[in-house]
C-alpha cells in the first residue's frame, strides 16, 4: 500500500470477512469473465463499513488481486460458490469455518461487484457472522499509473 488515511484498508479479520472482497477472485483456472477486467496501476479505495470510513491508494492489479484474494479464502478452508454475472455485475459468496486458537469461526458472504468500466468498479459485501449481518461497501477508482 503506497499510502493510507483515516487507518487501513485492510486489517486481518475485515479482510478475511469483507473481502471474501473485497471478497472476490478465482483460482488460476478460472474463466475470464468469473473477474472483471481493469487496468493496473494506482487506485483509490475508499471503505465504509458501519460508521468506520476508510481511504487508502494502493498500484495493484485489481483482477489479480482479486484472484488472490479468492484463492486464499480456499486454502484457508472457505467453500465458494460459483460466481454469476448479470451485465456488469458479478457476485461472489463464500462459507467459511475458520479454526482459530480459541475455537472455531464461522461465518458466510455475499459479495456483488459492480464494474463502472476498466477503472473504476464498487463492491458491496454483506457478511453473517453469529446471526448478525454487517455491510460493507467499497469504491475503487483508478487514479494514475504506478511510479517504479
Amino acid at each position: 500500500m503506497l499510502a493510507t488515511t483515516l487507518g487501513p484498508i485492510r486489517s486481518k479479520p475485515l479482510l478475511l470477512l469483507a473481502l471474501a472482497g473485497l471478497s472476490l477472485a478465482l483460482p488460476a483456472a478460472a474463466r475470464a469473465d468469473d473477474v472483471p477486467a481493469f487496468r493496473q496501476g494506482l487506485w483509490e479505495y475508499q471503505r465504509a463499513a458501519g460508521t468506520q470510513r476508510f481511504i487508502a491508494t494502493e498500484c495493484i492489479d485489481p483482477a489479480e488481486d482479486l484472484r488472490l484474494q479468492q484463492s486464499s479464502l480456499q486454502k484457508m478452508g472457505c467453500k465458494l460458490s460459483p460466481p454469476t454475472r448479470a451485465g456488469s455485475s458479478w457476485t461472489y459468496g463464500a462459507q467459511c469455518t475458520l479454526k482459530l486458537p480459541s475455537g472455531f469461526a464461522a461465518f458466510s458472504t455475499t459479495s456483488v461487484l459492480t464494474a463502472d468500466n476498466d477503472t473504476a468498479y464498487q463492491v458491496e459485501t454483506r457478511t453473517t457472522n453469529r446471526g448478525a449481518t454487517t455491510s460493507e461497501t467499497i469504491i475503487a477508482h483508478r487514479v494514475a499509473d504506478c511510479t517504479n
